[in-house]
């Protein structure tokens, strides 16, 4: 089956299907993975926020924009920036693509690149933008009304995600494995493709959501509420993108453990020929860049996560609805379903052990129980607080 193998790029699974020879090049299948999460997890966020922002739980909201004001600085800064960086990187690409081959990630995430190129589309695309602002400026600017409920800033939410979700992923991985942790101190921008902790990333990006609806005044609990749901099935998203690329996520090996009669192979044994981890023995005749497989067998641990926490995703979005009544509900089940979800799969996945309590378990585990915990207190405390009085 397809599944059986990894790919590292979204070019060697057409490749596998189509008989082609495309090369190895960006994008990468768990980066693609990542970006489809996200896209995913913000859609339904949104969806969420705006139907709260009609209940009430949110105020409507304008913001005054002005058109026609002439030239803006700011903006032809960005869009020249942005230009600079499209030019160093595609010029760059097309005037060493034998570089660009062969390491495409490093080429990406460098400096590398063709500087006169980046320059030249700098230029364009920032004089085309001051161009295009000066010719349609009016001698009055007219004064527009814009909507701007929670729902419209969805943007600020998804540039928190993304940069608090990455970075956190990557200090808890760094802190459980000293590896990763040297790994980051010398490449800090390479590293940030790899070695990940979603508990990390969760706890990092919730404290600076909750810092966020401080400073812009939005009530708390219907706001994570909102964001639980989303999380999961974005994570069961992101999930497919470790199973796909083989980036090392796999669980125990399975030699020795007799498999149960229900599973099918693919969910039993999976070796994760061509990981991009490089992890294994080598692939007789292979020619690709990637061309290690497992010695043995091991349990594809995330396509468990990624069934498991969809259901999760599914309960939980049947339910929101029921539970709006009950703000920080929501949230308190979204903390005991993933903490439930992530103990139990660590005993499976590969781990390193840590003795607390007299108990002998991972870093994950130690955070699902308070995860657990936690939830369980949120829960109560807000079907306690919101308890509607009997007629």
């Amino acid at each position: 089956m397809i599944i059986l193998r990894a790919y590292a790029s979204i070019w060697d699974f057409v490749n596998s299907i189509l008989g082609t020879n495309i090369p190895s090049i960006p994008p990468n299948t768990y980066g693609f993975m990542m970006a489809l999460a996200f896209i995913v997890g913000i859609y339904l966020a949104r969806k969420e926020l705006a139907r709260k922002t009609e209940l009430g739980f949110f105020p409507k909201e304008t913001k005054e924009i002005f058109v026609g004001q002439g030239i803006v600085l700011s903006e032809v800064l960005l869009y020249g920036a942005f230009g600079f960086f499209l030019g160093l990187k595609v010029i760059g690409i097309v005037s060493n693509f034998d570089l660009f081959i062969a390491d495409p990630q490093g080429f990406l995430l460098s400096m590398q690149g063709s500087f006169s190129g980046g320059i030249l589309l700098g230029l364009v695309m920032g004089g085309y933008t001051a161009y295009d602002q000066w010719k349609n400026k009016k001698s009055q600017p007219i004064k527009k009304l814009v909507s701007n409920n929670i729902e419209d800033r969805i943007g600020d939410i998804l540039i928190i995600a993304m940069i608090g979700g990455v970075l956190g992923s990557k200090l808890l991985d760094a802190i459980d494995n000293p590896e990763s942790m040297s790994e980051f101190l010398s490449n800090p921008i390479g590293s940030l493709t790899s070695g990940l902790s979603v508990l990390g990333g969760l706890f990092t990006v919730s404290i600076l959501l909750i810092i966020y609806a401080f400073k812009n005044k939005i009530k708390i609990f219907p706001f994570v509420d909102s964001l639980s749901p989303p999380f999961f099935l974005a994570y069961a998203v992101g999930r497919l993108g470790c199973q796909f690329s083989g980036d090392g996520c796999w669980g125990i090996s399975t030699s020795g453990l007799a498999k149960p009669f229900f599973l099918p192979d693919f969910l039993w044994g999976n070796i994760y020929e061509h990981n991009v981890n490089r992890d294994g023995v080598l692939i007789p005749g292979c020619t690709e860049p990637y061309c290690m497989k497992l010695a043995e067998p091991h349990l594809p641990t995330p396509l468990y996560e990624t069934i498991f926490v969809t259901i999760l995703f599914l309960i939980l979005w049947k339910l929101r609805e029921r539970l709006t009544i009950y703000p920080g509900a929501i949230t308190g089940l979204f903390l005991i379903f993933n903490g439930l979800e992530r103990f139990f799969i660590e005993f499976v996945r590969i781990n390193n052990k840590y003795s607390y309590f007299g108990l002998n378990l991972s870093q994950a585990q130690f955070i699902s129980i308070f995860m657990i915990l936690v939830g369980s207190c949120m829960m109560l405390w807000a079907i306690k607080m919101n308890k509607q009085p009997s007629s």
